[in-house]
């Protein structure tokens, strides 16, 4: 197995001015395409292309819906199921880019203080120039893949991925393609994850809620505000926005949470045997977690009311008023089954409701096969003292379009994150240390070598 550690011809500071050079492109993806400067990828790709000339020379290279590119490394044994490694280069938007809120500007990629800063640095750049360090390592270093390495990067992951990764795995379904398993971006090495937890936890995505977003619209009287009916547009649809956050869709404990929570149990300060227990006791204190905004969220649907509108003047009775809410949806729910409940805790109340956005949750990947157990045993190999175990995704990644091609699906980044770096993603400030780029780059290395 290749190690980096040993290999002084690896060069650190040339990975960093990489992914530095690769933030410095503004590949901000916007809801509405129209917005979105594609200059910035046609360029980011040329970047690419300059960078890892060994991976364009040994990989096929295709193009899909314009910008999102496949490699393929051709392994020598065809009967065995090809690898998939998978990224996305857009980011989301930077806001402010004033000095009071970026100490280094979002796309300066200023390697400072051992940090390579700006927008993209952990969302999801660094991934993808890990994947490419990694692969154009090895390719150097004369190994060759037994199995096909698939390497696709999607470029709109941040609004939806419907045409990058979506496109990428209709591709692929309609080749016929059946991967061993995807590595996505996802968990991570947290160092404090849970009050009481007395070790460092690396997490493992075996799961993801999906998400979908609903409109709601109530249809009211119009007219001058100083003769108001005894119910307004905006007061009903109060009303059904209250009924919805008092009554919350059913808790459930599902294999990905028991698991995380068993792994916990012996490393807990506290509440072990509630945690080793947890499946039997669950009924009596699924309340419990439920007030925990974090655990509510892996037992349970969630929704909530992001946005609302209504009235244009403050003196005129709005003749409709509408709310869009956003689930984000346990496995064993479905998108029709939030619109009953929605339905069911208002009843009598007449309202429309209309699906925006909906997808089904991800199924469960498995935790003894091949691919995650040698993730399990890299991570013991990287970090000794950290505690591995499985977790439900609660934001969503590029990974669940890959179902119809993948039965095995993990979200997993070799990198420590503590609680404030994490906060940094989609925030101010987003940075990632030069040693968790090395550390990346060393498990893909590993990851890719022992799946042989």
């Amino acid at each position: 197995m290749f190690d980096l550690k040993e290999d002084k011809t690896f060069d650190l500071n040339q990975a960093a001015n990489h992914l530095a050079a690769a933030i410095r492109f503004k590949t901000v993806s916007y809801p509405d395409s129209e917005m979105t400067d594609f200059t910035e990828y046609e360029k980011f790709l040329v970047f690419l292309t300059e960078t890892y000339p060994e991976v364009h020379r040994i990989c096929k290279k295709e193009m899909v819906n314009t910008y999102s590119p496949i490699f393929i490394w051709e392994g020598s044994d065809k009967g065995k199921k090809p690898l998939l490694l998978i990224g996305h280069y857009d980011v989301v938007p930077a806001g402010s880019e004033s000095s009071e809120e970026w100490q280094e500007p979002p796309f300066s990629g200023t390697i400072k203080d051992d940090y390579i800063w700006g927008r993209g640095a952990i969302d999801d750049k660094h991934q993808v120039i890990s994947i490419m360090e990694a692969v154009e390592y090895l390719i150097e270093s004369g190994f060759q893949p037994k199995r096909d390495i698939y390497i696709a990067f999607g470029f709109d992951e941040e609004v939806g991925g419907k045409m990058g990764a979506e496109k990428l795995a209709a591709l692929f379904k309609e080749r016929h393609l059946e991967f061993e398993c995807v590595i996505d971006e996802g968990g991570c090495i947290t160092t404090d994850m849970m009050e009481g937890l007395d070790t460092s936890a690396a997490l493992i995505g075996i799961a993801e809620k999906a998400w979908a977003n609903f409109k709601i619209t109530v249809t009211g009287q119009g007219g001058h505000s100083s003769i108001p009916p005894t119910n307004t547009a905006v007061g009903v649809l109060a009303q059904i926005i209250a009924n919805i956050e008092n009554h919350p869709m059913p808790a459930r404990l599902i294999l990905p949470v028991k698991e995380m929570f068993r792994k916990m149990a012996p490393h807990m300060q506290s509440k072990r045997f509630v945690l080793k227990n947890i499946e039997p006791l669950f009924p009596i204190i699924n309340s419990a977690l439920g007030k925990n905004a974090t655990t509510n969220a892996m037992i349970r649907t969630t929704t909530a009311v992001t946005m609302t509108g209504g009235g244009d003047a403050p003196n005129v009775l709005p003749q409709k008023a509408w709310a869009v809410v956003n689930a984000r949806i346990l496995q064993g729910d479905t998108v029709d089954e939030v619109i009953a409940h929605i339905k069911k805790v208002n009843p009598g109340i007449d309202f429309t409701i209309e699906t925006l956005l909906g997808e089904n949750p991800s199924k469960i990947s498995s935790l003894d096969a091949h691919a995650y157990k040698t993730i399990e045993s890299i991570i013991a190999e990287m970090y000794p003292d950290v505690l591995v175990m499985p977790y439900l995704m609660v934001g969503g990644t590029d990974s669940r379009k890959y179902a119809e091609v993948c039965d095995n699906l993990y979200r997993f980044a070799a990198m420590v994150l503590p609680k404030e770096l994490y906060e940094t993603i989609h925030s101010n400030n987003e940075r990632i240390s030069t040693q968790n780029l090395f550390s990346m780059i060393e498990f893909y290395c590993k990851f890719i070598t022992a799946m042989q």
